[in-house]
């Protein structure tokens, strides 16, 4: 297969060469359709992964991974894409029947196996179904894709082969069945488990027979994971047709975090020759961190014949994946969009004034803007509106400025929008590279609007701006000055409850409190107060807590004298790295017990400065 072109600012020639409109060649715009719709629904509150969801007589019957050994394949129905109904098990005896190729993937605590059975996918065949499902081959210990076959879309479903359909050993296993039926060919879909074993990991498609149960061809090599955003995996295929090309779209990177992404791909034929676009489809980012790690996508038509996606996502813990669906669209250039995720719009794509593109294969399409180093640097973004009024706009950035001290600083960058400013835009001290995201409120003109960026105080790198409809969260106010006439208490010195006092000559004082870990964690401080009355609390801190290499913020709550007095979020700064963020509290005169406890993630505390 030839590589594919990979330089982003080659990419719109590459597609738009491929994406023809009344005959004239259209480029690739650099930012998704702006949304006019509210975020993806969320419709399954449950550990419901990998879905795929077939329309039966009227009826939706949605699929997806076992959960916790508790259904090998997961099972609901819903006649609107919205509510769904538990239905049972809809493949119990997989892995029971004796001679059966599927081995058990680990023994759960009572004994009983769990036989790991991912990703179903089930396609409607003549005279009946056939399940497609992942498994663990007793023989070879790969995973492998083997076919069972029902009378109904509800199941049981049976193994019909007694053996498995796909199981590529040399190339490490194969997993994440899909089909695509292109008139009266049906096609599956699958990816080599190569990232198992140092392996490319390869999304294949075959022919299969009427029945679905034999393949009718050798496998032909759509893509592979040869993007640095892709990671090592490429995986969970689904396809679809639009104006008679073809979209491929997958999942990529780890699924286990917040870098779990959905990208495509496009061709001419079902068999390709595929282009991956270097911008993805779904990201964290494009979601606002309000759904995370979104992967797992399938296409259904609704009964009108509309395109909806069907995807996965995490809850803030990390301890079930939910289900979403959302609307696809197509721009005028073949261009698909989820309906309610932010426009994106790379900063190296944007009107830049003494600062410069640089290539990154960390940064969102693969390249960034520093330089930012003068008084009269810029970017400048052209964007579009649908609507006027209130949008939130979604800064990513990376600072690794130091003051003239060698400290870590925040930089600082002036908005405008439309030549009017209107904020100052603080970029805490993450390092460089580490790219965070910060949210600020402004408001729009319907149609064509500019934002820019100007550098006011010290350096910060743009990636790209987020922007999408509502209102931005609350500013997170975060500093690593010291406050002015603070009074600075070090949290070694205070009561430390499940958590641990370590040395550290970088923090303040030599030492600073880790091992916040745990439910009760905390340390309390004591301080003082002349009269009482608001006071302003800085409190130094370091959070690296990251997912699969997804950045998070944490939080605590704080107490003072035992009385609840909000909660302190910390953005991811990296270990080690100290900054400050603001809380505003109410304490009495004299001394005060003011009590930062772990609720979410982890964060280190150096001290607490009082102003």
């Amino acid at each position: 297969m030839p590589r594919r072109p990979r330089p982003r600012r080659s990419m719109a020639a590459v597609l738009g060469g491929l994406l023809v409109l009344a005959g004239a060649l259209v480029a690739l715009p650099t930012a998704h359709a702006t949304p006019d719709a509210d975020s993806p629904r969320f419709v399954i509150d449950a550990d419901f992964p990998d879905p795929d969801v077939l329309l039966v007589d009227g009826t939706y019957h949605a699929y997806a991974t076992n959960n916790d050994g508790q259904h090998q394949v997961q099972h609901r129905t819903s006649r609107n894409l919205r509510e769904w109904k538990t239905q049972p098990d809809a493949a119990p005896g997989i892995g029971q029947a004796a001679g059966d190729w599927v081995g058990p993937c680990r023994t759960l605590p009572d004994g009983t196996h769990d036989y790991c059975v991912w990703a179903p996918e089930v396609a409607a065949v003549g005279g009946g179904y056939v399940l497609y499902y992942t498994a663990r081959d007793a023989a070879s210990g790969r995973q492998c894709i083997g076919a069972a076959t029902a009378d109904s879309p509800d199941g049981p479903f049976v193994d019909a082969l007694g053996e498995p359909l796909v199981c590529p050993v040399e190339l490490g296993g194969a997993i994440d069945a899909e089909t695509f039926r292109n008139g009266d060919q049906l096609y599956l879909l699958w990816k080599s488990d190569g990232n198992c074993c140092a392996q490319p990991a390869i999304i294949y498609t075959q022919p299969l027979s009427a029945d679905g149960l034999t393949l009718a061809g050798p496998p032909v090599e759509l893509m592979r994971n040869d993007l640095p955003w892709q990671g090592t995996v490429v995986e969970a295929p689904a396809m679809a047709e639009h104006d008679g090309r073809y979209y491929l779209f997958f999942a990529a990177n780890d699924y286990f975090g917040g870098e779990y992404r959905t990208g495509w791909a496009v061709a001419d034929s079902v068999t390709g020759p595929f282009t991956v676009a270097e911008d993805e489809l779904l990201t964290s980012e494009d979601l606002a961190g309000e759904i995370v790690g979104p992967g797992g996508l399938d296409v259904v038509s609704t009964r009108k014949g509309d395109p909806q996606v069907v995807f996965h996502g995490w809850d803030d813990d990390f301890t079930q994946r939910g289900v979403y669906t959302a609307a696809l669209t197509y721009g005028p250039d073949g261009v698909p969009s989820v309906e309610g995720t932010a426009a994106r719009y790379e900063a190296e794509d944007a009107l830049l004034t003494d600062a410069v593109a640089l290539d990154d294969p960390a940064a969102s399409g693969l390249g960034k803007v520093g330089g930012l180093d003068h008084g009269s640097s810029a970017v400048t973004f052209t964007v579009e509106a649908q609507k006027a009024g209130r949008h939130t706009l979604g800064i990513r950035f990376a600072n690794g400025s130091l003051d003239a001290d060698g400290r870590p600083a925040s930089a600082r960058h002036v908005l405008t929008v439309n030549d009017d400013e209107v904020a100052a835009v603080d970029y805490w001290h993450t390092r460089w590279a580490n790219w965070q995201t910060v949210e600020v409120p402004v408001r729009l003109a319907r149609g064509t609007n500019t934002i820019t960026l100007r550098r006011s105080d010290l350096f910060a790198e743009l990636d790209a701006i987020y922007l999408s409809r509502g209102k931005a969260d609350a500013v997170v106010p975060v500093h690593p000055e010291d406050l002015v006439d603070a009074t600075r208490y070090e949290a070694e010195d205070g009561v430390v409850t499940r958590a641990h006092v370590r040395a550290d000559t970088t923090a303040s004082g030599g030492n600073a409190v880790g091992g916040l870990d745990f439910v009760d964690s905390a340390v309390s401080v004591q301080v003082w107060s002349d009269h009482g009355g608001r006071a302003v609390l800085g409190v130094r801190f370091a959070n690296g807590s990251e997912r699969g290499g997804y950045p998070l913020e944490s939080e605590h709550a704080v107490t003072v004298d035992g009385a609840p007095n909000g909660t302190v979020t910390y953005p991811h700064t990296g270990w080690g790295n100290w900054n400050v963020v603001e809380h505003q509290v109410v304490l009495e005169p004299g001394w005060n017990t003011v009590t930062l406890t772990r609720l979410s993630w982890f964060a280190e505390i150096d001290a607490i400065d009082v102003a």
